[in-house]
């Protein structure tokens, strides 16, 4: 003990530079007893029998802890293990603190900081806890927290010892408890990130692999339940999110429940609904946990984590916290960072947030309780509202003219191809990504009665329905927007929207009710006197007629359609009608006439490109291929079509390649 003493006297030094009051009668008391009257300090609780897996995450933090106290540097080994509420921070914490138990042989401290109920223990109340545990008596601890933590450290010093503080709050709540010591290590577990911490190394837990979720599944019902059911058993595991301690929920219900099927369970866990309180067993219960991140919110971000369970999409992205608080960007970001800190919504690789299905099931429990019905579906509106002017945005980048116009706003030079093509991308993946939510905020603004933002947030929708083939999602949007346009009494929208629900029953090869759509539409842009309208609805019914074969039909309704795209100066839909009826005159045996519609076309499309030179002579060889498979007219008439129709295609496909991406 003797070699301890010149250690003590630099910390107590120290504490009298800093002009602290310090009882010296005390200090020396503790000093010359505590350690040599008490034997090593265990709080450890014990180690869960069943743990399973997590040995990525057990290696990771071992090899950091044993290398830093060895190192013997300055200040704290400290590690911080993250994670949402449920996934197991504090089981693999306590796990990993047993299998240090030899490398720390002076002690193991042990204190859940309740850092996500309404009162989280105050560290003095800890140091006072620590203290005892390491001897001190009562009458010999000090009053204050500044005391307390330097006797605490003094004590510590050149001591093998690991400290777990579980379940910290934050910053503020944790440093006081921090050795300063180079021979002790710290493992904190929390459901908040700690950016102040800068000295710790952090680990962010994941849920569980499926192979360690199945694992332990099996340790806590038998495996031969779970090899019996081996869907049952998936399904659960998936209902379950992989998250340890509703697995271990699930496991004790089922183990009390031996006469269960798995696959009875799945289903009663299968209802949405009634998740959560399926989830119950004694004090492990998954509304418990999530309740206690929840209540230690404040006002704004409880009532945006609860506005979040509206959203019906896997993730989202944080600026539609804006539209849910109605609230300025600044301060709903700033309630969004309050949630993610707190690993309520965690961070997905795309760079989206999202939410486990436990914690969005207890979000919209919330939501239900505290939220008036009212107040539901103003947030509903609100989400649209937002989409909508999201929509506009992102459809430029799906259309090509006004792509292009994007791209040259962003960048000059050499890189333009590579912007666009990657604005397309990017569109492309921000659609597919808000699809869910979409889709609910058109049947939301419907069920609200705000046409409006209906017919305007459909609209938006067709190039990327069209784009992924989203026929079924293509038609029931329109009609709901449809029924917006009539009863708003807009004549444009309606005609506008029949057109793009002939549109896509053409792909679904619906004719008759396409057919349909476009003779409406273009009765409606008759009355109103729109030449654009009309010749849209003439173009379109042109591709119905030649899809049915009626030639010409089809080429009186392109004709018509292409005289008002010229007077339009419509350049971009004239070029494709030309295109359209190359085709048919293709279809009818008429190669000469389709290589002059199809150069026609591709004068209006793209100038400079209908005049290279190696355009012309591949325009001339689609020519040859064609005089060639019409001398073939000796095969079947079926297979003739098909060959012909073929080559079409990918003569149409490589055509507008060359127009994009010239």
């Amino acid at each position: 003990m003797v070699e301890d003493k010149p250690r003590y006297e630099l910390h107590f030094h120290g504490l009298v530079q800093d002009s602290v009051v310090f009882d010296s009668s005390k200090v020396k008391q503790v000093f010359q007893g505590s350690w040599t009257r008490s034997t090593a300090v265990h709080q450890l609780s014990s180690d869960l029998a069943d743990f399973t897996g997590r040995q990525t995450e057990l290696d990771r933090l071992t090899a950091y802890l044993l290398q830093a106290t060895a190192s013997r540097g300055t200040g704290n080994s400290v590690a911080v293990v993250t994670g949402m509420a449920g996934v197991g921070k504090s089981a693999l914490a306590l796990h990993l603190a047993h299998e240090l138990n030899p490398n720390f042989p002076d002690a193991q401290l042990y204190v859940n900081l309740r850092g996500t109920e309404g009162q989280p223990l105050e560290p003095l109340e800890v140091l006072a806890g620590f203290l005892r545990a390491l001897g001190v008596d009562d009458p010999l601890i000090p009053q204050s927290l500044t005391e307390r933590s330097e006797l605490y450290r003094s004590l510590l010093s050149n001591k093998r010892a690991l400290v777990l503080l579980d379940n910290a709050r934050d910053e503020f709540q944790i440093r006081p408890l921090l050795p300063d010591c180079a021979t002790c290590a710290v493992l904190v577990t929390t459901s908040r990130h700690l950016p102040a911490l800068e000295e710790a190394m952090i680990l962010d837990l994941p849920v569980m692999t499926d192979t360690e979720a199945r694992s332990l599944l099996q340790k806590l019902v038998g495996v031969e339940r779970t090899t019996a059911e081996p869907e049952a058993t998936q399904q659960i595991l998936d209902l379950c999110d992989r998250l340890p301690l509703a697995i271990r929920i699930t496991g004790g219900i089922l183990r009390t429940s031996p006469d269960w099927r798995l696959a009875y369970y799945a289903s009663k866990l299968a209802e949405r609904r009634q998740r959560l309180i399926q989830l119950r067993l004694g004090d492990l219960d998954v509304r418990t946990s999530l309740t206690l991140s929840y209540q230690e919110l404040e006002a704004l971000p409880a009532r945006l984590f609860r506005l979040l369970g509206l959203l019906v999409g896997l993730n989202f992205v944080p600026g539609v916290a804006a539209a849910l608080l109605e609230s300025e960007p600044v301060i709903a970001e700033e309630s969004f960072q309050t949630l993610v800190d707190r690993q309520l919504v965690e961070l997905t690789s795309e760079g989206r947030y999202r939410f486990h299905d436990s914690v969005r099931l207890f979000a919209r429990g919330q939501l239900a309780q505290e939220e008036p019905a009212e107040a539901r579906q103003a947030a509903r509106l609100r989400i649209s509202r937002y989409y909508l002017e999201t929509t506009e945005i992102w459809d430029l980048a799906l259309n090509l003219e006004t792509r292009r116009q994007l791209t040259l706003l962003l960048v000059k030079g050499k890189d333009q191809s590579f912007v666009e093509r990657n604005l397309l991308l990017a569109a492309l993946n921000w659609f597919e990504m808000e699809r869910p939510n979409l889709l609910a905020s058109v049947e939301w603004a419907h069920q609200a009665e705000a046409w409006t933002i209906v017919i305007s947030l459909t609209r938006n929708l067709v190039n990327f329905f069209n784009t992924h083939n989203y026929w079924a999602d293509w038609e029931r949007t329109h009609w709901l927007a449809l029924e917006a346009s009539r009863e708003l009494g807009t004549r444009q929208g309606e005609a506008q929207t029949l057109i793009n629900l002939g549109n896509v029953y053409s792909l679904k090869s619906h004719w008759e009710k396409a057919s349909n759509c476009y003779e409406q539409s273009l009765g409606i842009f008759s009355e109103l006197s729109d030449r654009p309208g009309v010749a849209k609805s003439l173009s379109n019914l042109g591709n119905v007629y030649a899809q049915q074969g009626y030639w010409e039909k089809a080429i009186n309704s392109y004709q018509e359609s292409l005289s008002l795209f010229d007077e339009l100066k419509d350049r971009y839909r004239e070029g494709q009608t030309l295109a359209n009826m190359g085709i048919v005159y293709a279809q009818q045996n008429d190669k000469d006439r389709a290589i002059l519609f199809w150069q026609d076309s591709l004068t209006k499309l793209h100038p400079d490109l209908s005049k290279s030179k190696r355009v012309a002579e591949w325009l001339q060889s689609i020519k040859g291929n064609l005089e060639v498979s019409l001398q073939a007219n000796q095969i079947e008439p079926q297979r003739h079509v098909v060959y012909l129709l073929g080559g079409l295609i990918v003569m149409i496909l490589a055509l507008f390649l060359l127009i994009i991406f010239w």
